[in-house]
Order: structure tokens, then sequence, then C-alpha cells
């Protein structure tokens, strides 16, 4: 009997494990899309007339030229699908983003992930572009660049 019952345990884990942690065939490749090339925001909206996503795509709109300067690649994820707004395409699928930044619902969000792939920023409000720019050039990488791009 207590054979069973650890059985029953362990199976249990393991849906569990496969319902919440995302897989590594699943993930793989979404950093290897930008790691140590690009620095990446992703913007996940239920809809395209979100009027999260609707300011968020103003706050970008205007300050453009420092995504170039900073390798800054902006993907949005709305209703599922992956569309890179600014900056090379890398390839990503919706899912495998979603997956990836451990996104579980639909909700509006804002997610910064470094050249590094490590997440740097998580906001359920639009962010100004400033404040990213802010928030990159503090990172050591960044520091790091702009010294080499001075000399």
């Amino acid at each position: 009997m207590p054979n069973s019952s650890w059985n029953g345990i362990r199976t249990a884990l393991a849906v569990v494990a496969a319902t919440f942690i995302p897989s590594q065939a699943s993930t793989a490749e979404v950093p290897e899309a930008w790691a140590w090339k690009h620095r990446v925001i992703v913007v996940f909206a239920p809809h395209p007339e979100d009027v999260d996503l609707i300011a968020q795509r103003r706050a970008f709109a205007r300050i453009q030229e420092g995504f170039e300067e900073r390798h800054l690649v902006l993907v949005e994820i709305v209703s599922g699908t992956a569309n890179t707004v600014i900056g090379p395409d890398l390839n990503v699928s919706g899912s495998g983003v979603r997956n990836y930044a451990r996104k579980t619902d639909e909700q509006f969000e804002v997610v910064l992930f470094g050249k590094d792939t490590g997440l740097k920023l998580r906001s359920t409000k639009p962010v100004s572009a400033n404040a990213i720019f802010a928030l990159i050039d503090k990172m050591p990488m960044r520091r790091d660049e702009m010294r080499r791009q001075a000399n």
C-alpha cells in the first residue's frame, strides 16, 4: 500500500512539473535567437486594441534611434502571435517566448531580457523608452559597450 501511494504522488508531481515548467525543447531556441547579440523587449497584449499596448507603442515610436545603439529588439506578442517591430527579426514563436518569460496569463506586460538572456525588467504597465534606456545604460555590459564606442 505505501508503495502505491508514493507512486501516485510521484505521478502527480510529474504532471504538475510538466504543466508549469517549460520543456527544454520548447525554450532552447528562444534565447539562442538573441544571446550575446541583442537585448530584447517583449510586449505581451491580449488583443491589438489593448489600451496599454497602444500607449506602449506610442512611447517606443518616439525614440527608435536609441534601440539600435543599445542593440535592442522589440517583439510584440499580441493574441499569441510574435511580431518583430524594431530590429532584426529573431524568428521566435509567441509560445516559445511566452514559455521562456514564464508568462502565464493573457494580460498586458513588458519584459526586458539582457544579452545574457536574463530577465532585467517585468512591468504590467507601459514603460517609457527613456526608463528602459536608463536601466540598460546602468548594466555592466552596456557600460563596457559605451566605453568602447567612445574610444
